[in-house]
């Protein structure tokens, strides 16, 4: 089996970065993501007169996937997601949502066992483990690991999780998919800024879907479809995750754009996944249930 370590950690998307490794179309890969790589200290600083701190997301890869081509789609079925024992999550005036209301710094390190995350000494969180950076490289310019886009990277969707799939267009050669910024959990939106930030080990298949068109990420659950749009304006990100799910509904039920927007928008779930990266991050659930085909 293949696996991609931590020693191949890449911060940008790029169609020039060397593969870690090389797969087959249906292979099963093991990928071990980083832990936090933020050092303690950055929260021991008063930021009224420090620099705010770079943001670098870090995450695994790439992998070049043989006969995969742009054009074509690439499916990941997440099959495992294995967390380390000790995470952290964090705040201060530099990220979250309320980051221009804050004057401090916070840093809050647990532990995850038996299921859930040790938030104190009364209070445990369930775990809900997600990959929130999943992405191929642009065919354009190189994109920092920290924002999505139509190539995936950092959307933070809470269903990129174990049992899901990952649909992405492939956009050069090879693909170059890299995952990374695992969370034991995270509210939707992401609020903070962080969820719980923790290290792991993933487990996936990869599959090239070929003679098919696709513009932009998708994911599919056991009962559902979420169709994901990311976006520097919120509302605009909004109309795109909609407007696609409709055609979608349309083709499968063959059906004109006006009952496809009734069914969407009597049945479907619009939910945020980020609104804390440099360009927010939502997604428009459509349920199976509704679907003819």
């Amino acid at each position: 089996m293949n696996k991609v370590t931590t020693q191949n950690i890449i911060h940008v998307m790029s169609k020039n970065n060397e593969p870690a490794i090389k797969a087959r179309s249906g292979d099963k890969l093991i990928v071990e993501t980083a832990k936090p790589g933020i050092p303690d200290e950055v929260f021991t600083k008063d930021y009224n007169v420090e620099p705010f701190p770079k943001r670098i997301l870090s995450i695994t890869g790439p992998i070049y996937i043989e006969d995969c081509n742009a054009g074509d789609v690439l499916k990941i079925d997440i099959q495992s997601i294995d967390l380390d024992s000790a995470g952290k999550m964090w705040m201060g005036q530099w990220m979250g949502l309320l980051m221009d209301e804050v004057d401090h710094c916070f840093l809050k390190k647990v532990t995850v066992e038996n299921g859930f995350v040790n938030f104190s000494k009364n209070i445990k969180i369930p775990i809900m483990p997600m990959i929130g950076t999943i992405g191929v490289a642009p065919a354009g310019d190189d994109i920092a690991c920290l924002y999505p886009g139509l190539h995936g990277g950092n959307m933070d969707v809470p269903a990129v999780t174990t049992g899901n799939t990952v649909y992405l267009p492939v956009q050069v050669e090879g693909g170059l998919l890299s995952l990374g910024d695992v969370h034991a959990a995270m509210g939707a939106g992401e609020v903070l800024g962080t969820g719980v930030e923790i290290g792991s080990t993933v487990e996936i298949v990869v599959t090239v879907e070929k003679n098919r068109r696709l513009d932009a990420p998708y994911v599919e659950t056991p009962i559902s479809f979420e169709f994901v749009s990311s976006h520097a304006d919120l509302l605009t990100a909004c109309k795109e995750a909609t407007k696609t799910a409709i055609a979608f509904v349309q083709n499968k039920n063959n059906c004109s754009f006006d009952e496809a927007y009734a069914l969407v928008g009597q049945t479907g779930n619009l939910k945020i996944a980020q609104v804390v990266n440099p360009i927010f991050t939502v997604s428009m659930e459509v349920l199976k249930a509704v679907l003819v085909t």
